[in-house]
């Protein structure tokens, strides 16, 4: 019973460590467009050289809006 219990909490831990690492790495910021002045897109600056990287940026839902189509044209 106790090897039972010794294995069952083992996988509970792996999948819980898996699931909170994959949350991080897939994560996305959001952020408020009427806040900033560039429509979304930021420059960060790398730690190294010191060169720009733009990052994007997602925009936050609008109330009632559930579901965003995103064209991939460009459009």
């Amino acid at each position: 019973m106790a090897k039972k219990v010794i294995v069952c909490l083992s996988l509970f831990t792996v999948l819980l460590v898996g699931a909170i690492t994959l949350d991080r790495q897939l994560s996305r910021e959001f952020y408020d467009p009427s806040l900033e002045e560039t429509p979304g897109m930021v420059q960060v600056q790398q730690l190294g050289d010191g060169s720009y990287l733009e990052m994007k940026r997602y925009e936050i839902f609008a109330p009632r809006e559930y579901v965003r189509i995103i064209s991939t044209d460009g459009r």
